[in-house]
């Protein structure tokens, strides 16, 4: 739990300057391909998926099922690649982990053993979920960073 939350403070100080750093963040390998902010644009809608079901099994009475969404439209209807600038496709994805921090820097042991019901996975525990979560996003990471030797950093 405490590693989970270190390794979410590590990536909200760290990511945010190395994604600045890079400079062909628009370029995308082909056209059906994500560009490097909207890899990051991802992790954003990421966030704030990750932040209601959070929050939907810290309020919920009974055991919630995790739902998939459609993350290539995600990423379309927000129009990462052109409706953002680098800076502020970065804002969001820091607000957005910051705003996970906070709450889960304030859950209780018990708090972080809450279940709920993945397809992929069956039943889950918080803990579990908040890992999996980070877990994604480092994968994207390597995908943003790769080539830049930037990901061993992260």
């Amino acid at each position: 739990m405490s590693d989970l939350i270190s390794e979410l403070e590590m990536l909200i100080s760290t990511v945010p300057e190395n994604v600045l750093s890079l400079t062909d963040v628009d370029y995308k390998p082909k056209p059906t391909k994500w560009s490097r902010k909207e890899i990051l644009g991802h992790l954003c809608d990421s966030a704030s998926v990750n932040y209601r079901r959070f929050v939907e099994m810290l309020i919920s009475t009974e055991v919630i099922e995790i739902v998939g969404y459609q993350q290539e439209l995600w990423v379309q209807a927000n129009n990462y690649q052109d409706g953002y600038s680098i800076e502020e496709t970065v804002d969001v994805w820091t607000s957005l982990n910051r705003q996970i921090l906070k709450l889960l820097t304030d859950l209780n042991e018990e708090q972080w053993s809450l279940k709920c019901l993945t397809k992929d996975e069956g039943l889950v525990t918080l803990d579990w979920l908040v890992d999996d979560y980070l877990e994604h996003t480092h994968h994207h990471l390597d995908q943003i960073f790769a080539d830049n030797n930037i990901q061993a950093n992260l």
